[in-house]
């Protein structure tokens, strides 16, 4: 699996997870034609001013709350009015299919963890599910397989709608076991570490292989801002 940051060419693994925005469709296609599965990158929870829609989800009154920690440009999303724009997302769903995506990740659903006082909305787990079973059966309906992403804690409840998981840091945060219901159901279950988020100096690939394998979750080790390609995975 290789996450955001394009290579010259796809580069020779069974998933790629590349953005749907920026990623065109003959790389894509390129990758396909290598026999690797290619993930749809978007963020269904908050709004990035660099998107072409972002005028479109800022223009509606009050759906906009505060910025996501670190990225100034990036807002989020109150999913609670999900009905209200809800064509902006399946329009996004549409530039996958039409770009030839097999599957499409769901980034920002776990919005609810983070707190009224992070997010500027009282967001639930029941608001989330809400929300991801109208998007996972929208992207069904165009040929498309959704990526759960993150929200580990929601795995069991979220499985039935989603055809893998991915996570960030579930070495460091120890959670990479919530991965169960997907790996019992025969579904791939990925996750991304970070060494730069690890204390200085502790960041330990063979624990992080190890942990890994034994949660039959396929890591990529890899940095934070995803500007550049993964350096390094664990092999199974």
């Amino acid at each position: 699996m290789q996450s955001q940051g394009l290579p010259p060419a796809p580069p020779p693994v069974a998933y790629l997870d590349v953005d749907g925005f920026d990623t065109a469709a003959s790389y894509v296609a390129l990758a396909k034609s290598r026999g690797t599965r290619t993930i749809c990158y978007l963020d269904v929870g908050s709004a990035e001013s660099n998107r072409p829609d972002y005028a479109s989800l800022s223009a509606i009154s009050g759906l906009l709350g505060n910025s996501y920690p670190g990225f100034a440009g990036e807002r989020y999303i109150d999913i609670r009015r999900y009905p209200e724009f809800i064509q902006i997302m399946d329009d996004r769903l549409r530039m996958c299919r039409d770009k030839g995506f097999d599957y499409v990740e769901f980034d920002v659903m776990d919005a609810f963890e983070d707190g009224a006082a992070t997010t500027g909305f009282n967001l639930t787990e029941q608001d989330m599910i809400a929300y991801v079973t109208a998007l996972s059966a929208r992207a069904r309906g165009y040929g498309l397989k959704p990526v759960q992403k993150n929200a580990s804690g929601s795995s069991a409840a979220l499985v039935p709608l989603f055809d893998a998981i991915l996570f960030e840091g579930c070495v460091l945060g120890d959670f990479c076991a919530d991965s169960a219901p997907y790996v019992t159901a025969g579904k791939p279950a990925f996750n991304a570490e970070y060494p730069e988020e690890w204390p200085a100096g502790t960041f330990d690939r063979a624990r992080t292989c190890s942990v890994s394998a034994s949660a039959t979750v396929s890591t990529i080790i890899t940095v934070v801002d995803l500007d550049r390609p993964a350096p390094d995975r664990c092999v199974p």
